[in-house]
């Protein structure tokens, strides 16, 4: 599933809970799992309706797992949770539901996250294992993201997102227009990125190789990210308007792009290297979310992780006439 479930009356539950299990049944999941997903997709849905009356919901497969890890998102822009404590007892849900409260989603998830306030409403996310918890390389932990224009079921932004205990590489792109036709265009640009002999180094040779394969092609921007490990040295380059920011100790600094497409000339895009430090995010996004102002990235929210990071500019942020994706990454703390 690649769009946000509007969650805004009863009938949302059903339908969060049927996307859910049938997720999970196209992966050829455990039932006991697949019978987990539906249990938190039910509670989550449940207690946006009771709490903030609306909100959205997204469950997704990230491609990077192959069907082994399934993510829910649960967002509202409602009063918050005042008393977090309170709410991960046991039965504080609705009667509507199981009855079984944050404390059994969290459970209930290999990982957890929770956002929450007043002026922020309440983003919730969970990520589920098909059998053994995925682990991350250790010192960079990165997750993408990516739902469809609202009326297309065919997603014209793409993402790839490959680590190693050596190396962290990132292709955020995004095919021209929205539909079927944009999705091609970004599968071209995948398919093509993953054949060059570069990719795990150089994103300026990548760059300069892909665009020359598709001069002529529909095309599509796209940034490049390569971090070495244990290093952490990052390489980048950019063409077209695909946005890359790097965050540190609170602030934020825009990376520069190469104004283009591929599909036009040949060319490395923009290109940078530059050392990061423990605690660092890069967030890369395309168009299909507003530029990441102030006003998005509220106080707290950064401090939280990637998934509720990612999760919570998806909804915030969505400009909702376009496909979106965004990738978040963070530098372990403890990166030496």
């Amino acid at each position: 599933m690649k769009q946000w479930v509007e969650v805004q009356d009863q009938s949302a539950i059903a339908v969060v809970r049927r996307a859910a299990r049938r997720l999970a049944a196209q992966h050829d999941w455990p039932k006991h799992r697949t019978d987990e997903l539906a249990i938190v997709a039910t509670e989550a849905t449940t207690n946006i309706l009771r709490y903030a009356e609306k909100g959205r919901a997204l469950i997704n497969a990230p491609a990077e797992g192959k069907g082994d890890k399934i993510v829910m998102i649960f967002t509202d822009r409602g009063p918050g949770i005042s008393d977090m404590d309170h709410m991960f007892q046991d039965g504080m849900s609705s009667g509507d539901s199981a009855g079984l409260g944050l404390g059994a989603i969290r459970r209930l998830s290999d990982e957890f996250d929770i956002f929450s306030g007043s002026e922020v409403g309440t983003t919730i996310v969970c990520s589920f294992a098909k059998d053994s918890p995925l682990c991350a390389p250790h010192g960079v932990e990165a997750v993408g993201l990516r739902v469809c224009h609202p009326n297309e079921e065919e997603c014209g932004d793409d993402y790839l997102l490959r680590q190693t205990p050596k190396a962290t590489d990132i292709l955020v792109c995004d095919g021209l227009g929205h539909g079927p036709e944009a999705a091609a265009a970004s599968l071209e640009v995948t398919e093509a990125v993953t054949a060059t002999r570069s990719f795990n180094s150089e994103p300026g040779a990548v760059m300069r190789e892909v665009t020359e394969k598709l001069i002529g092609k529909r095309g599509a921007v796209a940034a490049l990210v390569h971090i070495a490990q244990p290093q952490m040295v990052l390489r980048y380059a950019a063409l077209g308007n695909i946005a890359t920011l790097r965050v540190r100790n609170g602030e934020v600094k825009r990376l520069p792009v190469r104004d283009g497409r591929i599909g036009a000339r040949a060319t490395r895009g923009y290109e940078e290297t530059f050392d990061l430090e423990p605690g660092d995010l890069m967030i890369l996004h395309s168009d299909g979310l507003k530029t990441l102002r102030d006003s998005y990235l509220p106080q707290g929210l950064l401090w939280k992780s990637p998934l509720l990071i990612a999760g919570f500019l998806l909804d915030r942020a969505f400009r909702g006439r376009d496909d979106a994706s965004i990738v978040v990454i963070r530098i372990a703390r403890d990166a030496d």
